[in-house]
């Protein structure tokens, strides 16, 4: 991964924390837990130490939304109970069955995962500090601004200042805490609720002629919903591949929004990354249905779109070239569960969906914006290999109002989508060192079949269109 983006991981064997019989203190963090942060630079602890129980394996598959390698992790008898239980929250966040995920990490905050094992551990160790973080992003990808606010403060106020006070380790700080946080006080912020999804909707997909220049002019139709926002009617893209929904910086001044926060960093499926004023809308209509106190990011863009956070408070979704259907009552006879890429503290959300190129199935990140005028799938990777530089080529374009100059090279093969021929196909594939390396299926997923979203049971599927 490149330099920037890289994931600093250490492949904990956790239970070697806990193996002493340790009396709790509550003021003190445990002697392991001190010894393992002096051996990390000054550096790590100013920057914020990441750590994960499977390490870069785990980490990579959180990433790409590959529950089927999480239940391979779980299911080695090489790895231990502790290990495993961690890793399962990874499975259960990828399902989207953040109910369950939550409630295990809420034991783990207060048994470290070692129940029944006789051990009594400080309160301030590494496995509670790992269990705090990932709930923080839990909150976050539910759209629970107040609970993420309240447990982002809490690990601030209960790891920090013990563990600050030993010497050379007066910066330590944990890094996946630091992709935003609130300006308000978490009780402040009112829940983020959903009504009118009992009875299914369907509306109209229309498209915006997009045009781009560069080394192929080219213009295409992207899909977008319109929706009322605070009584006004918006053109909304569907950020399948994003988790928080965005807005254009300029609306963060209608009396109708309340600026709670600021986002630091939120990645989309193209590894592109943003950042602004964390706002909640007062209301947004989609069809029939009411979200009230909906959370949007303010940045630098002149479009809006509807993420994740918004997709799943539906229940339900169906999408075909044509039309927008939701509610709790769609038949989707799913037998796949859902896929949803995503990176500890919150920052990622991605609907995952596995493709196959050339006989090859890989996760691809499904990007609704991404169409299908030249390209049906994406690849950004950090280098190219020598015979890749030969084929490659310079193009210009611009991306949040920055002008950018990449690599690109183009490939020809076959895709074919849960046994579905969609024939022979052009995939681009650019060369990206700042961004983490993803591959991205845009819309021409909807050319032959439908895409089916259960949020409720957690599954998600195509269907071929007949």
């Amino acid at each position: 991964m490149p330099k920037k983006y890289r994931f600093f991981l250490y492949p904990l064997l956790l239970n070697s924390f806990f193996l002493p019989p340790l009396k709790a203190t509550k003021s003190l963090p445990s002697s392991k837990l001190v010894d393992f942060l002096k051996q990390q630079s000054p550096q790590t602890l100013k920057e914020g130490l990441k750590v994960a129980p499977g390490g870069d394996e785990s980490t990579l598959a959180l990433y790409e939304g590959d529950s089927l390698h999480l239940q391979k992790m779980i299911d080695d008898p090489k790895r231990t109970s502790f290990e495993k239980k961690f890793i399962n929250t990874d499975l259960l966040r990828t399902k989207g069955d953040f109910k369950e995920a939550d409630r295990q990490l809420e034991i783990c905050h207060k048994t470290y995962f070692m129940e029944g094992s006789g051990i009594h551990l400080s309160p301030i160790n590494l496995g509670a500090m790992i269990c705090d973080q990932i709930l923080a992003g839990n909150y976050f990808l539910e759209g629970n601004l107040a609970a993420w606010g309240k447990e982002i403060d809490d690990i601030k106020n209960t790891y920090y200042p013990p563990i600050q006070k030993f010497a050379g380790l007066e910066q330590f700080s944990l890094f996946d805490i630091k992709m935003g946080n609130l300006s308000v006080s978490p009780s402040e912020i009112p829940p983020f609720t959903v009504t009118g999804i009992d009875q299914q909707q369907t509306l109209p997909l229309q498209s915006q002629k997009l045009t781009q220049e560069g080394y192929r002019r080219s213009t295409w139709n992207v899909p977008y919903l319109t929706a009322s926002l605070n009584g006004t009617d918006f053109s909304f893209f569907l950020g399948t591949d994003t988790a928080i929904s965005f807005l254009p910086k300029a609306l963060s001044h209608s009396p109708h929004v309340h600026i709670v926060g600021h986002i630091e960093i939120a990645d989309n499926g193209r590894g592109e990354a943003y950042n602004g004023d964390l706002g909640i809308v007062d209301k947004l209509k989609i069809g029939t249905t009411v979200l009230k106190n909906v959370p949007f990011l303010f940045t630098n863009t002149d479009e809006a779109s509807l993420g994740l956070m918004v997709l799943q408070k539906l229940g339900k979704i169906k999408i075909d070239r044509q039309h927008f259907t939701f509610g709790k009552d769609i038949d989707c006879h799913c037998q796949k569960d859902i896929q949803l890429g995503s990176i500890f503290d919150g920052r990622f959300h991605a609907l995952r969906y596995p493709i196959t190129w050339q006989g090859k199935t890989e996760m691809a990140a499904i990007n609704l914006r991404l169409t299908d005028a030249h390209l049906s799938f994406m690849v950004f990777q950090p280098d190219f290999t020598p015979e890749e530089a030969k084929q490659s080529f310079k193009i210009e374009r611009e991306i949040n109002g920055q002008k950018i100059t990449s690599s690109i090279y183009l490939t020809d093969g076959n895709l074919s989508i849960d046994d579905i021929d969609y024939g022979r196909r052009q995939k681009s594939v650019e060369k990206d060192e700042s961004h983490i390396p993803s591959k991205v299926i845009g819309v021409s997923i909807l050319e032959k079949a439908d895409l089916y979203l259960d949020f409720i049971n957690h599954k998600a599927c195509l269907k071929s269109i007949q």
